[in-house]
């Protein structure tokens, strides 16, 4: 339904070509972009515009209501004197049509196509990673050596794509600039057989259809690079081609045929991004593995707590520190553990408890700190236990903040 009730066009989102101070066709653009021209007096109230479902162009004085104009109070046009500007009438597809039907579409190549993929594979990687890691982290589903969790956590990150990807497809390449952010990066895009915007449901089954260029591995993709339109396994499929951004235009003559500035960079940048991955990989796995062993250091701060309170009412009904479980009513150390803390012993010396790490089932702890210690020894003050907690076994960068650590 049109704005004003009958039937016809949507044209709440419709696409706009309009005409510019040199009579040149400009297009296609959103209403937003007619109204900020008009608004700038780049273009007046009698500047010819047509979209899809106008028989021919109209003054904007005439389509107010549809873009949403104040024909009253728009600038004049310095134009509306001329009367003897010849104007081309035909429509924007009409001319796209032409420039299909006289051979004059440049079809991406297969560089250009595997430019682009790349870079919309790093485009959804970045957000599926970042969300997949605050999904598994606070799971503890990137331990190393829990295979389950490893799994699972596989499994997130391919869930998070197959909900992401083909929204991010099929959005981009029905959209008005029929093209990824990686497509439109090395100005191509995506038609139907005639050169026409693909509606929503059109890309997203192409982008299902692409399932079939990998069940073949890959050589659906390599056909691109040998069959007569440039065209992948499943834009035969699909009924699809990926063009230059100019083909299908009345501008057919801006298509590139050459490499072009952003393909070349793009290239160069690919004998880069091994070396530069690999240091950038390097240095994130170091401080993933600290976070990860800090974290299972903290587990033995909390444990320490119900072994502080037993502690403490011993030397208050005693006067003086135990010196082993048994004597702070407490239970066998290898008893008290956890997912990283293997035993919980008092009496090293009278009062300290020992927390001690393991590798070993059921408990997972970091190999690294397998068999290393975080203490707590009691002080009194003024009346007050107080307890200082340190290790001669752990760096100091596993170490928590309120501890000592001496390596």
């Amino acid at each position: 339904m049109r704005r004003d009730g009958s039937p016809g066009t949507d044209v709440s989102a419709a696409i706009w070509y309009y005409l510019d101070a040199e009579r040149k066709q400009n297009g296609p653009v959103a209403a937003e972009i007619i109204r900020n021209a008009l608004r700038d007096g780049r273009i007046g109230a009698d500047t010819l515009a047509w979209r899809d479902g106008l028989a021919d162009w109209r003054p904007l004085q005439q389509l107010a209501d549809e873009l949403g104009l104040s024909p009253a109070s728009a600038p004049p046009s310095a134009r509306s004197s001329d009367t003897n500007i010849n104007v081309d009438h035909r429509t924007p597809t009409d001319i796209a049509s032409a420039s299909g039907e006289s051979g004059d579409v440049v079809p991406a190549g297969f560089m250009r196509r595997w430019a682009a993929l790349f870079l919309d594979a790093l485009i959804l990687a970045v957000p599926i990673a970042i969300v997949a890691m605050m999904i598994a982290i606070p799971m503890g589903l990137f331990a190393r050596d829990n295979e389950i969790a490893q799994g699972l956590a596989q499994g997130l990150c391919y869930l998070l794509y197959f909900l992401i990807a083909p929204l991010y497809y099929a959005g981009q390449e029905s959209s008005i600039h029929q093209a990824t952010l990686g497509k439109r990066a090395l100005g191509i895009k995506v038609t139907d057989n005639e050169g026409r915007r693909l509606s929503f449901a059109h890309a997203l089954a192409r982008w299902f259809a692409a399932a079939l260029s990998y069940l073949t591995l890959y050589i659906g993709f390599l056909m691109a690079a040998f069959t007569e339109r440039k065209r992948a396994l499943h834009d035969i499929v699909a009924g699809t081609l990926v063009v230059d951004q100019w083909a299908y235009t009345e501008f057919p003559e801006r298509q590139k045929r050459e490499l072009s500035g952003c393909l070349v960079a793009f290239l160069v940048g690919m004998l880069l991004i091994p070396f530069v991955l690999g240091v950038i990989a390097a240095i994130a796995v170091s401080q993933y593995q600290d976070y990860v062993i800090r974290a299972q250091v903290y587990e033995a701060i909390a444990m320490s707590d119900g072994v502080k309170t037993a502690v403490s009412e011993y030397r208050l009904e005693k006067n003086a520190f135990p010196t082993s479980n048994i004597d702070a009513g407490l239970a066998a150390p290898e008893s008290i553990s956890g997912a990283y803390v293997g035993r919980v012993d008092v009496g090293a010396e009278p009062g300290v408890i020992t927390a001690t790490f393991s590798a070993s089932a059921p408990q997972h702890a970091n190999r690294a700190i397998a068999g290393a210690q975080l203490q707590f020894t009691p002080s009194e003050n003024g009346g007050s236990i107080e307890w200082r907690c340190h290790s001669d076994t752990l760096k100091r960068k596993w170490c928590p903040a309120a501890c000592e650590c001496g390596r």
